[in-house]
């Protein structure tokens, strides 16, 4: 354990700048999504006109999935390593590529559990501020907010294990900086062949030609979120992630210069 211990202390203090920035960002959206709760009861609505506390639901949305963003988000570990020369000064120390890789899953789930907590905890603090029950026709709020965390910590770590494997192949700064070129240029590639980039020559749908989402669709979206079997087919898909992860980590470890 004392080994384990030290690894994750090495890469927090490492991080540490990275986290906090993050946690700054995290914590000034969190306030300016507290702002319209407050101002509610300085300035009182007028009757008849919407309130800002029917917003609550899209406040703890915005910051749970903000949360999940930073949370699942490539730390900057590898890189740093590469850059300094400790990935080379690794491969004589005691810990196996196997115990460094299971550290890397540890701090990783460590920036987790932490942005899980404050989102909890936010909508905790617009429940109690706003004195109302989110929860809206049996949907239950921690778990939509679950759901949007975690979905968004997935489609992040997706992007992280892609970032972590293409990294490994970079034994100093030369490579890091080339193969860095490459893979944002192939990324490009890849969303430009799917068709993922925004069609700017196409003439978007007027909006007296109707609605581009229609209610019922909203209802359908907002009961999916707000399901349980979301939230195991979720953490189902978590856990492959965590599983690649550690694999790409761990390969990335054991590779010796060529």
């Amino acid at each position: 354990m004392k080994l384990y211990r030290s690894l994750i202390y090495r890469e927090l203090m490492l991080t540490r700048k990275r986290f906090i920035l993050m946690l700054i960002l995290f914590l000034l959206l969190a306030l300016l999504m507290m702002t319209p709760l407050i101002l509610v009861f300085i300035f009182k609505p007028v009757e008849g006109e919407e309130s800002p506390l029917e917003m609550i639901p899209l406040f703890v949305g915005i910051v749970a999935l903000t949360g999940g963003f930073m949370a699942g988000t490539n730390n900057g570990l590898q890189k740093a390593d590469i850059s300094s020369g400790w990935k080379r000064y690794s491969f004589v120390l005691p810990p196996t590529a196997k115990q460094q890789a299971l550290s890397d899953l540890l701090t990783k789930l460590c920036y987790i559990l932490f942005f899980g907590l404050l989102s909890v905890a936010f909508l905790m603090v617009c429940k109690i501020v706003s004195g109302i029950n989110t929860a809206v026709e049996g949907i239950d709020p921690i778990c939509r907010m679950l759901n949007i965390y975690l979905g968004a910590v997935c489609a992040v770590m997706l992007v992280d294990i892609a970032y972590s494997y293409i990294m490994m192949f970079a034994n100093d700064k030369n490579q890091l900086k080339l193969i860095s070129a490459l893979a944002f240029v192939g990324a490009g590639a890849v969303l430009k062949v799917f068709g993922l980039f925004p069609r700017m020559n196409k003439t978007e749908k007027p909006a007296e030609d109707g609605t581009m989402i229609s209610e019922e669709a909203i209802n359908k979206f907002e009961t999916f979120l707000s399901s349980g079997k979301t939230t195991l087919c979720i953490l189902a898909v978590f856990v492959v992630l965590c599983v690649l992860f550690f694999l790409a980590m761990w390969r990335s470890h054991e590779r010796r210069e060529s």
